[in-house]
């Protein structure tokens, strides 16, 4: 059972395709202390990213973005 789950928004400055998103929206998924993380169609800048804070820590997870070559910040 997972205790701390946690949430930020992460805002990518290149402009994604639906694909690209897709793609994102998947290797962000991939990381082990990830629960979820989705673009919403209507702020396709933004990425919401629920994760377990007692596995990873918000910058290591925008680390796993920025390693794409994506220009990323946290919100």
């Amino acid at each position: 059972m997972i205790n701390a789950i946690s949430d930020f928004m992460i805002h990518v400055d290149e402009s994604l395709d639906k694909q690209a998103r897709e793609t994102m929206e998947s290797h962000v998924r991939s990381h082990a202390c990830v629960i979820s993380a989705a673009i919403p169609p209507r702020t396709p800048h933004l990425m919401l990213v629920v994760y377990d804070s007692d596995c990873a820590r918000a910058g290591q997870i925008l680390g796993h973005v920025r390693d794409r070559g994506l220009h990323a910040v946290m919100l």
